[in-house]
């Protein structure tokens, strides 16, 4: 699946995510996935768009709510809507409290989607997306999509806040990666022993590209190249497994 957000303050982010490597499916997606669904959650406090970078930001499913993340209470019964092609969703007033729109994408045949905000999707049959948009007060929001595709999509209002980061006697912040929180000193992960834990942000960052054409220079030298990087408790000190980063490799 290829997601493609309709902003550029969404470079850095996207840029960086690219040399972290594409984790292969994490804890906290195959607790999403009861077949091979490939799920992508996007965190987003505001209109925050943020990619959850497989076992580099929310591998600690074991962990429940860490720090940094985003609290979600559901204040609606789900809109359920089954569509082929574009679709305006009318979902009702919003409740009292509402800061969001939790959206998941279900594509019964291939194709491609645009949410409202620009932000847009390609998908192969069973493929899910999982998005957050900001509340609008119209009551409504739009699916562009491929006249071909038959989608289902799954619409409920929220309430969001972002818990704050974590702080080890060390001083160092912990939490997941990418919030409005900050950016955590200790990044949460999953280690290859499937221990729950964190690796130091400056080690997972790696090499740090100053353009796309260093970027992908750079990957191509080094992609196949496996960084093993130690995971620890929040104390940052005690190590409790293996990161891997990179390569053929990539974990779990």
């Amino acid at each position: 699946m290829t997601v493609t957000p309709d902003t550029r303050d969404a470079y850095t982010a996207a840029l960086r995510s690219a040399l972290v490597e594409h984790v292969n499916e994490s804890a906290h997606t195959r607790a999403q996935t009861p077949t091979r669904r490939r799920a992508l959650r996007w965190f987003a406090g505001g209109a925050g768009f943020t990619v959850a970078l497989g076992g580099a930001t929310a591998a600690a499913a074991g962990l429940g709510l860490l720090p940094g993340s985003d609290r979600v209470d559901e204040l609606a019964d789900a809109v359920v809507v089954r569509a082929t092609g574009s679709r305006v969703v009318d979902l009702g007033a919003p409740p009292a409290g509402a800061t969001h729109l939790e959206v998941e994408i279900t594509c019964l045949t291939p194709g491609h989607l645009v949410f409202a905000n620009g932000a847009s999707a390609t998908c192969d049959d069973g493929d899910v997306t999982g998005y957050t948009l900001p509340v609008d007060g119209s009551g409504a929001t739009t699916i562009d999509a491929s006249s071909t595709l038959r989608w289902e999509g799954v619409f409920t209002y929220s309430h969001r806040a972002t818990t704050a980061l974590g702080v080890n006697a060390n001083g160092d912040t912990y939490g997941v990666l990418g919030s409005d929180a900050g950016e955590p000193d200790l990044v949460a992960v999953e280690a290859t022993n499937g221990r729950s834990g964190y690796v130091y942000a400056s080690e997972l960052a790696g090499y740090t590209p100053t353009s796309p054409e260093d970027a992908a220079a750079w990957m191509a030298e080094h992609g196949d190249e496996v960084r093993v990087i130690p995971v620890y408790e929040s104390d940052g000190e005690t190590v409790v497994g293996e990161f891997h980063q990179g390569g053929a490799t990539d974990q779990p």
